[in-house]
């Protein structure tokens, strides 16, 4: 069961915090007569997740953590647009583990995920996974909408949801939750050990309120301590989610009685 996204969580690191400035500066110029959730439940999850993927990458290695600081979080306007923002991406309709999902490549035949964890000491991301993106408007998924091209192939996989043992990563807690369930052994415990995931789970799931609220917390690691934006997302005592840089599910394992779809392709 994943922790539900509190607006505090949002405004506590640098992706959150700027997002949602970024929204209430929206708010006041664009809304006219609509109130704060009726202009949310207006914008499309391609907007959403546009705005998340821009943070995201200026938090990594651009200039946001200089803009995050300047916002003012006790600011009315901060408060409530960062409640409405995580009420609004905690609401059914925007749930991104939703079946199809969507690879991208030609495999014309599934061969069970083999996870282990990558040989970098940096490295937060499984290997040997199998990864799906959540589909989106007009034939995009949320992969292609963080690229500037489009894959040749494309892959459905369909699935009941709700007979998956997934971990949803939709904030801070949920992701030191998995590391903590899972260390590894030795002396990195910041990330977690992908092979006793795979023995547990059979996907993780990274949402939208995940890839923005899954990083340090600027109440417990300063930017001062690190401006580069990369480093400082990987020097709490858990790894920052930056890696993985848009909605996405790792699999461990394939869903029981999944369909995997003939492949399809993009003019």
């Amino acid at each position: 069961m994943s922790s539900r996204l509190r607006g505090s969580d949002l405004v506590d690191t640098v992706p959150g915090r700027n997002f949602v400035a970024g929204f209430a500066r929206d708010f006041d110029r664009d809304a006219q007569d609509l109130s704060i959730n009726e202009f949310l439940r207006s914008l499309s999850m391609d907007t959403l997740l546009w705005e998340a993927q821009k943070d995201i990458s200026t938090y990594l290695y651009g200039t946001e953590m200089d803009d995050a600081l300047q916002v003012n979080t006790r600011d009315p306007a901060i408060v409530a647009m960062a409640a409405a923002i995580a009420d609004e991406l905690g609401s059914p309709t925007r749930d991104t583990f939703t079946s199809p999902q969507r690879h991208s490549g030609r495999v014309e035949t599934l061969a069970p995920p083999s996870v282990r964890n990558r040989t970098g000491s940096t490295e937060v991301l499984p290997d040997g996974a199998l990864w799906t993106a959540t589909p989106l408007d007009d034939g995009v998924d949320t992969w292609t909408h963080s690229r500037e091209s489009e894959p040749e192939f494309v892959c459905e996989l369909r699935f009941a949801p709700t007979s998956v043992k997934v971990a949803r990563i939709d904030s801070h807690d949920d992701w030191r939750r998995l590391i903590t369930a899972h260390p590894r052994h030795g002396s990195d415990t910041s990330r977690p050990d992908w092979k006793h995931v795979a023995q547990n789970l059979d996907a993780v799931h990274l949402s939208m309120a995940g890839l923005l609220a899954a990083h340090p917390r600027l109440s417990e690691v300063p930017p001062n301590d690190s401006r580069d934006g990369y480093r400082h997302s990987q020097s709490s005592p858990w790894a920052g989610v930056g890696p993985w840089s848009t909605v996405s599910t790792a699999w461990m394992r394939l869903p029981h009685n999944y369909e995997w779809n003939a492949l399809h392709r993009f003019h």
